[in-house]
């Protein structure tokens, strides 16, 4: 029986390890998206992204006694926002698919970084993805009513026991498709995640850079009895990011932005609601008296009001003032 270990991560989800050859397996609910990086002789190796159903395994990077580290994330498919698997380590990476080596800039090179964590010893060889339900066998029958219910049939319980409510809604998936997929459950789940994917995809917040600068982005939204601010998403000229992908249900989004003009910076021009900000990348509850935490004040711009949960604000440079001195 495998020794898992969960560790912190976004919404209770975490990593365990055993032993087997270059693997990474899938035991929670959701389809994932991994990256793997390892100590070379020049730096760091890096490439993802690879593809993981519920239940399934893929093979990333070489099998090597030297450190390696692991980060994951579900797709763009469910509600709530994407889920992460993630540690302490800033690594570069590229929203497509990727594989470079001894790159340290990220910025400089337009690519982001996410927080991988290093792996045991035993999870050199074969790591797993794992939630608190701890799926196990059971991860690609409850992958399967994940994907039912995100793609919008009537599921309620995501437990992984393949009961009469899961049958029907599946065989109601498949009228809906005009065909049958029998046994074939890769297609199923594959056909489900195509549906998700694609009524789930428009929601949370978008920015667009419609400027000829680059320009780095910044947004606050409601919390519980606050707010969370979170930044920065660097945005080329004529590219968008996606800064938030939970379903948006009020106008309670704010946006700050700055264009990088040569060594000054162009500030979003028309806030109204103050938080505060750091030069580097942050995320924050802080709001007030913000120089206390080595912050400083910015007022944030509102986000359009969403539509079927989901909205786009594009920024060009009438939107900014001039460049700071």
């Amino acid at each position: 029986m495998l020794n898992r270990i969960l560790i912190a991560a976004f919404i209770a989800l975490g990593f365990s390890g055993a032993a087997q050859a270059g693997q990474v397996c899938n035991e929670t609910s959701f389809m994932v998206e991994a990256a793997k990086a390892w100590r070379t002789p020049t730096g760091l190796a890096v490439e993802g992204w690879a593809r993981i159903a519920p239940g399934g395994c893929a093979e990333i990077g070489p099998s090597t006694s030297s450190d390696q580290y692991l980060y994951a994330r579900t797709t763009r498919a469910y509600l709530g926002g994407v889920r992460e698997w993630r540690g302490s380590l800033d690594i570069c990476v590229d929203e497509t698919d990727f594989a470079f080596e001894g790159v340290a800039d990220c910025e400089t090179l337009g690519l982001e970084t996410r927080k991988f964590r290093q792996l045991t010893d035993a999870e050199r060889d074969h790591a797993v993805l794992v939630e608190v339900a701890d799926f196990g066998d059971r991860a690609e029958e409850a992958g399967l009513q994940r994907l039912l219910q995100s793609a919008g049939y009537d599921i309620n319980v995501i437990d992984g026991y393949a009961g009469r409510r899961t049958r029907r809604q599946v065989a109601a998936f498949e009228e809906d498709q005009g065909r049958s997929f029998g046994a074939d459950r890769a297609a199923l789940i594959e056909a489900l995640h195509e549906r998700a994917l694609a009524r789930n995809t428009g929601l949370g917040l978008q920015v667009c850079n419609d400027a000829n600068l680059p320009m780095g982005v910044a947004v606050a939204r409601a919390a519980g009895d606050g707010y969370e601010t979170r930044g920065w998403w660097r945005i080329a000229p004529g590219g968008c990011a996606q800064t938030l992908s939970a379903q948006l249900t009020s106008n309670e989004t704010y946006v700050y932005a700055q264009l990088i003009d040569a060594d000054a910076l162009r500030p979003l021009a028309g806030g109204t609601e103050a938080f505060c900000i750091p030069p580097a990348r942050f995320t924050s509850q802080t709001r007030s008296e913000c120089t206390n935490s080595g912050f400083q004040p910015a007022l944030f711009r509102a986000a359009p009001a969403p539509e079927d949960g989901g909205s786009v604000m594009r920024l060009d440079l009438n939107d900014f003032e001039e460049p700071l001195p």
